[in-house]
């Protein structure tokens, strides 16, 4: 069975919910291990065949805190031919409405990733749709 790695970043515990989420839809079809990521480091995720980062906006458009340091390691990584999908909460009332998504999609295609599907976003409470709607989207994961 192929794995699959969440990594996630949260402060309010909404990110944390969505990767739970993710994890119960993906277990089907991987060996999923979920990890915050103060408790991960770049180099973890390499052997992996599917790769999930997620991290809420914050500020001007800035990825959760804990995620910077992360991110700032991932430049150290050749992702080439790796499956890589991104999710996040946001607030659609900010102009910079889930910049983070996008921030990670972009170190992904940089690092040569293969993005498999667009960036998951959600406005507003993570509730039971948004939970519904994160697992629709985690089943095009492949």
């Amino acid at each position: 069975m192929e794995k699959a790695i969440i990594v996630y970043g949260s402060n309010t515990g909404n990110t944390e919910t969505l990767a739970g989420a993710l994890s119960d839809e993906l277990k089907s079809r991987y060996e999923v291990t979920t990890r915050n990521v103060i408790d991960i480091t770049p180099q973890d995720i390499v052997n992996y065949d599917l790769i999930v980062l997620g991290s809420s906006t914050w500020n001007e458009g800035e990825l959760q805190d804990d995620f910077q340091e992360f991110y700032d390691e991932m430049d150290q990584l050749d992702l080439s031919g790796k499956k890589v999908a991104v999710f996040g909460p946001g607030d659609s009332s900010w102009d910079e409405y889930c910049r983070a998504v996008d921030i990670l999609e972009e170190k992904s295609r940089q690092l040569k990733a293969n993005l498999v599907t667009p960036g998951f976003k959600w406005d507003g409470d993570i509730d039971e749709e948004a939970i519904n709607e994160i697992k629709k989207w985690a089943s095009k994961l492949h």
